[in-house]
Protein backbone atom coordinates (compact mmCIF):
# COMPACT_ATOMS: atom_id res chain seq x y z
CA UNK A 1 0.00 0.00 0.00
CA UNK A 2 1.15 3.19 -1.00
CA UNK A 3 1.45 6.27 1.69
CA UNK A 4 1.19 9.87 0.97
CA UNK A 5 1.94 13.27 3.11
CA UNK A 6 -0.25 15.82 4.33
CA UNK A 7 1.94 19.31 4.10
CA UNK A 8 0.63 22.46 4.38
CA UNK A 9 0.06 25.02 1.36
CA UNK A 10 -1.08 29.05 2.38
CA UNK A 11 -3.62 27.86 5.17
CA UNK A 12 -4.49 24.46 3.22
CA UNK A 13 -3.11 21.51 4.05
CA UNK A 14 -2.90 19.19 0.71
CA UNK A 15 -2.16 16.03 -0.11
CA UNK A 16 -0.56 14.86 -3.44
CA UNK A 17 -1.92 11.76 -4.97
CA UNK A 18 0.03 10.11 -7.13
CA UNK A 19 -0.08 10.13 -11.10
CA UNK A 20 -0.62 6.22 -11.23
CA UNK A 21 -4.48 7.15 -10.02
CA UNK A 22 -5.30 8.29 -12.85
CA UNK A 23 -6.64 11.79 -11.81
CA UNK A 24 -7.02 14.45 -14.45
CA UNK A 25 -6.24 17.67 -13.65
CA UNK A 26 -9.23 20.00 -12.59
CA UNK A 27 -11.79 16.72 -11.92
CA UNK A 28 -13.58 18.08 -8.78
CA UNK A 29 -14.61 15.12 -6.25
CA UNK A 30 -16.90 15.31 -3.25
CA UNK A 31 -15.10 14.45 -0.35
CA UNK A 32 -16.33 12.71 3.38
CA UNK A 33 -14.77 12.21 6.28
CA UNK A 34 -16.32 9.49 8.67
CA UNK A 35 -16.11 8.84 12.41
CA UNK A 36 -13.02 7.10 12.16
CA UNK A 37 -11.24 9.49 9.76
CA UNK A 38 -11.48 8.22 6.89
CA UNK A 39 -11.67 10.70 3.98
CA UNK A 40 -13.40 9.41 0.62
CA UNK A 41 -12.85 11.06 -2.57
CA UNK A 42 -15.92 10.67 -4.54
CA UNK A 43 -15.79 12.14 -8.46
CA UNK A 44 -18.49 14.48 -9.28
CA UNK A 45 -20.17 13.11 -12.07
CA UNK A 46 -22.39 15.30 -14.62
CA UNK A 47 -26.05 14.42 -14.79
CA UNK A 48 -26.59 11.55 -16.71
CA UNK A 49 -30.20 12.45 -17.10
CA UNK A 50 -30.40 16.24 -17.50
CA UNK A 51 -30.40 15.45 -21.58
CA UNK A 52 -32.38 12.38 -21.68
CA UNK A 53 -35.32 12.14 -23.88
CA UNK A 54 -38.79 10.93 -22.70
CA UNK A 55 -39.18 7.22 -21.82
CA UNK A 56 -35.44 6.86 -22.56
CA UNK A 57 -34.47 5.25 -19.38
CA UNK A 58 -37.60 3.07 -18.51
CA UNK A 59 -38.17 -0.50 -19.51
CA UNK A 60 -40.54 -0.53 -22.73
CA UNK A 61 -42.69 -3.67 -21.10
CA UNK A 62 -42.62 -2.08 -17.52
CA UNK A 63 -46.54 -0.74 -17.28
CA UNK A 64 -45.77 0.68 -13.94
CA UNK A 65 -42.94 3.12 -15.43
CA UNK A 66 -44.51 3.73 -18.86
CA UNK A 67 -48.55 4.35 -17.85
CA UNK A 68 -47.79 5.87 -14.09
CA UNK A 69 -49.64 8.70 -13.01
CA UNK A 70 -49.80 10.49 -9.92
CA UNK A 71 -52.50 10.37 -7.67
CA UNK A 72 -51.71 12.04 -4.48
CA UNK A 73 -48.02 13.47 -3.37
CA UNK A 74 -45.61 10.37 -4.90
CA UNK A 75 -43.43 13.17 -6.46
CA UNK A 76 -43.07 15.71 -3.57
CA UNK A 77 -39.81 16.17 -1.74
Amino acid sequence: MDTVKARKQGNAIMVTLSSKLAVKEGQEFFYYKDNEGIISLIPKVDDYFANAKPGQFTDSDDDLATDFTPRGNELDD
